[in-house]
């Protein structure tokens, strides 16, 4: 049984090991179509103002790198603003006293531990966690993941009750 998660573009599939994350290499996505976009016009913008400021070919050189700058200040205060707003992408463990790391919040109590092919999160208290798309899975000692957490839009981590009742009773 696979469930597709529309909003991160993973999939989660059910094994023989547990739960475990399927991401298909597909295309870029809106999110980068448009900061792309926002990209080219900033850097035509600063060529434009770098040529009306001082004349000479290099006033566009100059204007287009002031506006990749411009672009890429924009987009780390973006990051940093949604890093306050969001989080880190990692939520707190299940005894509730480890967390996720931000860009302004320190590191955080995870450390990533690679198993194989895949990357396990582990906290303080030593629960080891997968992030899989939206989902935060815990995976148990014989290396079985349980779904834990889902991130949902504007309310942050929630528990996953609906869906991991729905796949553990399954098959």
């Amino acid at each position: 049984m696979a469930i597709a998660n529309w909003t991160s573009g993973t999939t989660l599939v059910r094994g023989p090991s547990g739960w475990s994350c399927r991401r298909p290499a597909l295309g870029a996505t809106l999110i980068e179509l448009v900061c792309g976009i926002v990209l080219l016009v900033c850097v035509a913008w600063g060529a434009m103002a770098g040529r009306n400021a001082a004349d000479g070919w290099w006033g566009y050189w100059v204007g287009g790198g002031l506006g990749a700058l411009a672009w890429f200040l924009g987009m780390l205060v973006l990051a940093m603003l949604f890093s306050l707003w969001d989080g880190s992408g990692l939520p707190m463990c299940r005894n509730g006293c480890c967390r996720g790391p931000g860009v302004l919040r320190g590191h955080g109590d995870y450390r990533t531990a690679r198993t194989g092919e895949e990357s396990i999160d582990v906290c303080k208290c030593g629960d080891r966690y997968r992030l899989c798309g939206r989902r935060f899975l815990w995976v148990n000692s014989q290396g079985v993941a349980t779904p834990y957490l889902v991130w949902r839009p504007f309310r942050g981590w929630r528990a996953d009750t609906e869906k991991a009742n729905t796949l553990l009773h399954s098959k």
